[in-house]
C-alpha cells in the first residue's frame, strides 16, 4: 500500500511540475509504444474484472511517460481512477482525481467524477462543492446539470437535484442536443408536457438519442407499448451503446419481460469486446434461467467461468445449473 501511495504522490508531483514547466521531459517512440501497450493491458484487465491488476497496468503506462503529459496521460488517469474504485480503493481513486484537478482546476469532468465519488462515500458537502465547481467551468452544458441531478436523485437529495435542474433550464437552447437534454431535464422534473415538446423538437431536428428519452418518459407515464416500440427503434440505430442496452435489459428483467431483456443483452454482446462484457454475460445467463432455458444457460455459464474464474458466485450458480 505504501508503494501505491508513493506512486500517487509521484503522479501529483509531476502533474504539478508540468503545469509550471510546460514542455519539459521527452520520450522516444519505444516509450510511447510501451505506454500504449500497458494502457491496453489495463483496459483488458478491466474488461476481465481484474481491477487490481488493471491499476498496476495503468500505473506502468504512466511510468513510461517520463514526465511528459498530454491527453494520453489524462486518459490513462481516468481509467486508473475507475479501476481503483472498482477494486475497492476509493481513497486511491480520490487521490487520482485530485491529481487531475490539481493539474487542471478547470477540468469539469474530473470535478464531476470526484464529486460523484464523494457522494457515494456519503460526503455530500464535498460532493456539492465539486459539482458547483464543475458547473462553474462548464455552465452552458445542459447535460452536466442533468447528470449531477441524476446522481443527487439516486442519493435521495431531491431538493438539491431540483435546484440544479431549474438552473439548467436557464441555459440557452439552439442545437438539437440542447433540446434533447432540456427535454430530459423536464422529464426528471416530471413535467412531461414540456418534456414532450422539447424531445419532439430534438427528434424533428434529427437527434435520434432523443427517441430514447422519449421512450423513458412514455414508460414513466405507463405507455409501455409505445415505449417499447421506441426502445426498439433506438436500439436498431445504436446497437453499439452497450451501457444503455444493459440498462434496458435490467429494466425489462425487473418488469418480468425476460425475453425482451435477453434481446437487449444479446444485442449488446454482438459488439466486439464491449467494456461491460462480464456484466452483460452474467445478465444474459440470468435471463436464460428465468426463461427456463437451462441447457443454454449452463453452456454459457461454463464458457463464462473459463473467462472469469474468480467469480465465486457464478461458480456456485453453475453447480445449480448442472443439476437442472
Amino acid at each position: 500500500m505504501r508503494y501505491k501511495h508513493l506512486k500517487h504522490i509521484f503522479l501529483t508531483v509531476f502533474l504539478l511540475m508540468l503545469a509550471v514547466l510546460p514542455g519539459c521531459g521527452s520520450r522516444n517512440k519505444e516509450d510511447l509504444k510501451n505506454e500504449l501497450a500497458y494502457r491496453q493491458l489495463g483496459i483488458t484487465k478491466m474488461e476481465e474484472g481484474d481491477y487490481e491488476e488493471a491499476v498496476k497496468m495503468f500505473q506502468k503506462a504512466l511510468d513510461q511517460s517520463l514526465a511528459v503529459i498530454d491527453d494520453l496521460e489524462i486518459d490513462i488517469c481516468y481509467y486508473k481512477a475507475a479501476s481503483q474504485y472498482k477494486a475497492g480503493d476509493a481513497d486511491g481513486a480520490l487521490e487520482t482525481y485530485t491529481a487531475l484537478i490539481d493539474y487542471d482546476g478547470k477540468n469539469a469532468d474530473a470535478l464531476y467524477l470526484r464529486g460523484t465519488l464523494y457522494l457515494e462515500l456519503n460526503q455530500s458537502e464535498k460532493a456539492m462543492a465539486d459539482y458547483e465547481k464543475a458547473l462553474k467551468e462548464d455552465k452552458n452544458h445542459i447535460a452536466l446539470y442533468n447528470k449531477i441531478a441524476e446522481r443527487l436523485i439516486a442519493a435521495e437529495m431531491a431538493e438539491e437535484a431540483g435546484t440544479i435542474l431549474n438552473r439548467g433550464l436557464k441555459v440557452s437552447t439552439d442545437k438539437a442536443a440542447d433540446y434533447r437534454e432540456k427535454g430530459y431535464t423536464y422529464y426528471l422534473l416530471e413535467q412531461y408536457d414540456s418534456a414532450r415538446t422539447y424531445l419532439d423538437k430534438a427528434i424533428n431536428m434529427g437527434d435520434t438519442e432523443a427517441v430514447f428519452y422519449l421512450a423513458k418518459m412514455l414508460e414513466a407515464q405507463g405507455d409501455t407499448k409505445q415505449a417499447d416500440q421506441l426502445y426498439e427503434s433506438y436500439v436498431s440505430r445504436h446497437s453499439e451503446d452497450t451501457e444503455t442496452l444493459n440498462s434496458l435489459g435490467c429494466s425489462k428483467m425487473e418488469e418480468g419481460n425476460y425475453a425482451q431483456a435477453l434481446t437487449f443483452f444479446q444485442t449488446a454482446l454482438k459488439n466486439e469486446n464491449p467494456a461491460n462484457e462480464q456484466e452483460l454475460r452474467r445478465n444474459e445467463i440470468a435471463a436464460l434461467e428465468y426463461l427456463l432455458d437451462f441447457d443454454q444457460a449452463r453452456d454459457k455459464m461454463k464458457a463464462y467461468l473459463k473467462d472469469y474464474p474468480e467469480d465465486e458466485e457464478a461458480a456456485r450458480e453453475y453447480e445449480f445449473l448442472k443439476s437442472r
